[in-house]
């Protein structure tokens, strides 16, 4: 078994790694971002980002593929919170919930796990499950604008991420072309927020009408 699941406290330590101590300023800015009241975390991890989001009133769903991880979300809950949680990966999420069953979607350094092919499958279900007008939040790591950045991309994180893998067992790789991954998908971009590198961005989309088959 991966030491990132049977022991998903190193979880939280190896996005911080990462992450070089941001990520609780990420997590804030995506829950004050967020619309709600149903709101759906996609990959939710230890459930850090839920937590928020219920704290600001919404009734949240976190969803995660891995036990473990849940069952440390489920001890960090505050009693009495909004919170429900779900077992599931990205591309089973039709199979979990009816169609527009939330207002917001939420994902934090998820899409960055995934191969391509899923997260097409994945974007289409997020505009299955929104509602007419949802919105659409996503926070990852995303290939540098251009050639120098990249490689000051590339110099800047391999080491970092060579330590964190070897100590937790985490790791992620940068996306490319997630804006048009979007579009394709039936969503109207609405904000792109960048660290000044340009190899993180926050991007708030809204769900389209279906038109054509795009995002049916």
């Amino acid at each position: 078994m991966r030491i990132l699941e049977s022991a998903p406290e190193r979880y939280d330590f190896g996005i911080r790694l990462l992450s070089l101590g941001r990520i609780n300023s990420v997590y804030g800015r995506v829950s004050q971002l967020a619309r709600g009241p149903d709101t759906l975390d996609l990959g939710c991890g230890t459930g850090n980002l839920a937590r928020r989001l219920a704290a600001r009133g919404h009734r949240v769903t976190g969803v995660d593929l891995s036990p473990e991880m849940l069952d440390v979300a489920r001890l960090k809950a505050p009693p009495g919170a909004a919170l429900n949680w779900v077992q599931a990966g990205a591309v089973e999420l039709v199979d979990c919930f009816p169609p527009a069953s939330f207002d917001t979607i939420a994902s934090v350094l998820m899409f960055s796990e995934l191969s391509p092919a899923e997260r097409a499958e994945t974007l289409r279900q997020c505009h299955r499950l929104l509602r007419a007008g949802g919105q659409l939040l996503i926070a990852d790591e995303v290939r540098a604008g251009t050639f120098g950045r990249r490689a000051l991309q590339t110099m800047l994180r391999a080491p970092l991420a060579a330590i964190t893998y070897a100590l937790t067992q985490t790791s992620t790789h940068a996306v490319r072309g997630l804006e048009e991954e979007i579009a394709a998908a039936g969503f109207s971009l609405l904000r792109r927020e960048s660290n000044r590198l340009g190899d993180f961005t926050l991007l708030e989309a809204e769900r389209k009408e279906a038109r054509d088959g795009v995002g049916a």
